[in-house]
């Protein structure tokens, strides 16, 4: 195909003129003696975008067969989309594998959640979920926003709304994604049906005023419907239908591929060493305790006998044993030790949250943060927790805490926290979605 045949054919697609793309790709893809992968992934791209899906599928299929092209595992997505889009999903999964077993692929992300979608239509909610989580953080993904929200669609399907619940809040947690209003519509029907009914109000309301999502037809019947059972206190779990949440469409066969950036990684902070008998006294030590410990250093000082050379040497002996003291305390402190430590904190913290009792002890006196939508972050409902470590320094800490859903899957979150007085308080909640587990 010459250049300037080439040019025409992407100046009509670019103008929106598909047909005449398409069949000026073809033509040259029958004409061409070789080379054929590139010409074929236009026109289906062509066809993709009139909706002739068998047709594109034909199209992607012929081009996947050209080893030297090397775009050959994008075309392989587009193929899954279009094989997808015709209701051919176990079809499509298998195109969506082999892209995913090229290890040079950019944007796996996209062969991972049409993969997930096809599961999804097949009623594999269990592997639907797996792979939208996947997607989520895979390389070259920079709106993670779309697969989390489908993963807590997912984990609707399978009846886990809570495991749904801090999806949803993971989508809304992301910067830059552009439908929140969908993951906040979805996260208050998702409270609606554990029986959450303010918190399902409170979520509705974001959408319509935080995030301009308007809310209508069934929507906006759930909205009413959880207003009047919160005002009744009503607490009952409901059956919300599949059909009032909102998806989101991800289209792998767009042109153009989102360059490949590098994942975040986080790993969990390693416990210090706390087995030498300074640190326990340390750790048991209460700040009355600490004044007494310079109280009675002082009270001994004075009680000495007076004799010139055995005061000097007593006063130099209880200086150094102050000093010792005071150096001690001043090193755990600076290696972010205090009483009450970082784990009596957060347990404290969670306890009180989990059997619903005031938990604004545990805060700072004056949180920067809304304590109260910080506290949100957590599960509503969960089995049991363990703190699996701290990130210890001298004014600010990090606790990594494992909270276990009744539905037996494990969610991780950083619980930020300061030091006030000699003690540690607590100024936010983080999620740590990538280590989310089923």
């Amino acid at each position: 195909m010459d250049d300037k045949r080439l040019a025409a054919a992407d100046a009509a697609y670019a103008k929106g003129d598909f047909e005449g793309a398409a069949a000026t790709y073809l033509e040259a893809a029958e004409e061409a003696a070789g080379g054929k992968g590139a010409l074929l992934h236009l026109a289906g791209n062509a066809l993709m975008k009139l909706k002739r899906f068998e047709e594109a599928a034909d199209a992607y299929r012929r081009a996947s067969v050209d080893e030297a092209y090397d775009r050959r595992s994008a075309v392989l997505v587009n193929l899954g989309s279009a094989l997808s889009a015709l209701n051919r999903n176990a079809e499509a999964i298998e195109a969506y594998d082999a892209a995913l077993d090229d290890e040079t692929y950019a944007t796996p992300h996209k062969a991972l959640q049409g993969r997930a979608a096809a599961l999804y239509a097949l009623g594999n909610y269990d592997e639907a979920a797996a792979a939208y989580r996947q997607a989520a953080w895979a390389d070259g993904n920079t709106d993670p926003g779309k697969a989390l929200n489908n993963l807590g669609l997912s984990f609707m399907a399978l009846g886990k709304p809570q495991d749904a619940i801090e999806a949803f809040k993971a989508a809304l947690s992301i910067e830059g994604y552009a439908a929140k209003g969908k993951a906040a519509v979805n996260l208050a029907l998702a409270y609606a049906a554990m029986g959450f009914f303010e918190e399902a109000v409170l979520s509705f309301e974001s959408a319509r005023d935080t995030y301009g999502h308007t809310l209508t037809g069934d929507t906006l019947r759930a909205y009413e419907e959880a207003r009047e059972a919160a005002a009744e206190g009503d607490d009952r779990e409901v059956e919300v239908p599949a059909e009032d949440f909102e998806s989101e469409i991800v289209e792998g066969w767009e042109t153009g591929e989102i360059l490949p950036s590098a994942s975040a990684t986080s790993q969990a902070p390693v416990l210090p060493d706390t087995d030498d008998e300074q640190t326990a006294k340390f750790f048991n030590m209460t700040e009355d305790e600490m004044r007494d410990v310079d109280r009675a250093a002082r009270k001994e000082k004075r009680a000495e006998q007076r004799t010139p050379k055995s005061v000097a040497l007593r006063v130099g002996a209880i200086v150094a044993a102050v000093l010792v003291i005071a150096g001690g305390v001043f090193a755990l402190l600076y290696f972010g030790f205090g009483y009450p430590t970082q784990e009596q904190t957060v347990t404290g913290l969670i306890d009180a949250y989990r059997q619903g009792e005031s938990y604004t002890q545990f805060w700072v006196a004056v949180p920067t943060a809304d304590v109260k939508e910080e506290m949100r972050a957590l599960p509503a409902k969960f089995s049991s927790y363990a703190i699996s470590g701290v990130d210890r320094a001298a004014t600010r800490s990090t606790a990594v805490v494992a909270i276990k859903l009744e539905s037996g899957s494990t969610l991780s979150y950083e619980v930020q926290l300061a030091r006030e007085g000699v003690g540690w308080k607590v100024v936010g909640i983080k999620n740590r979605w990538q280590s989310t587990e089923d």
